[in-house]
């Protein structure tokens, strides 16, 4: 009798602290940034922590700081691919910028316009929650697809569009991504099962202050 496959985890995390996540700089898809060192050592927490999971593959975004987050599982047979798909939102006008009363003013109208339920509206400049997922569902597609057979796939990604996948996947609906937490390399493990995500894990921050035996 032939045992069946492992089924399919996607470990969807949140990239390490950055120097914009400290000042709160909104980055979004336009800004490059590198982890700091906050965030080098988020990373490598992470790892000493999930080191003996057996990861089957590593997807990332385009962006340095997903690249550098998950750098320590980096090795022969197991390096990482980036996919565009899994990018930061893009904020528009608002990348780059200091926290303003303007800059703040415009975030505020966003966030009560996609929680009152219009998820087609974009910053200027910027993206809409309908296209991010749109972009970002076609990048875990594309993750679920070449992963048939089961295993753990390590996701490094953004908070934005974590939350954007989250409310998606679990069936709660774009207009309530906003319960959705994602602190800097915060773990999300869902559980594929047919066409359902199951949670294991939601934000979990565990490794950031616990010891590994």
């Amino acid at each position: 009798m032939n045992n069946p496959s492992p089924p399919l985890r996607l470990f969807l995390m949140r990239h390490g602290e950055t120097d914009y996540n400290n000042q709160s700089i909104m980055q979004g898809g336009g800004v490059d940034s590198n982890l700091n060192e906050a965030g080098l050592q988020q990373s490598r927490l992470f790892h000493d922590h999930y080191r003996d999971t057996p990861f089957t593959a590593i997807y990332t975004s385009g962006l340095k700081r997903t690249l550098q987050t998950i750098q320590p599982f980096v090795r022969p047979g197991l390096r990482p691919m980036p996919l565009l798909e899994l990018n930061e939102m893009s904020w528009g006008v608002l990348e780059g910028q200091p926290r303003t009363d303007e800059v703040e003013r415009l975030l505020q109208q966003a966030l009560t316009t996609w929680t009152g339920g219009n998820t087609y509206f974009a910053v200027r400049g910027g993206e809409s929650p309908e296209q991010v997922w749109e972009r970002a569902h076609s990048g875990i597609r594309h993750i679920m697809q070449k992963h048939t057979g089961g295993g753990n796939v390590l996701i490094c990604t953004h908070g934005r569009t974590l939350r954007i996948l989250l409310s998606q996947m679990l069936g709660y609906g774009l207009a309530h991504m906003q319960r959705f937490a994602h602190a800097n390399t915060g773990l999300n493990i869902l559980r594929v099962s047919g066409n359902r995500f199951i949670p294991e894990l939601l934000n979990d921050t565990r490794h950031l202050t616990t010891v590994p035996a």
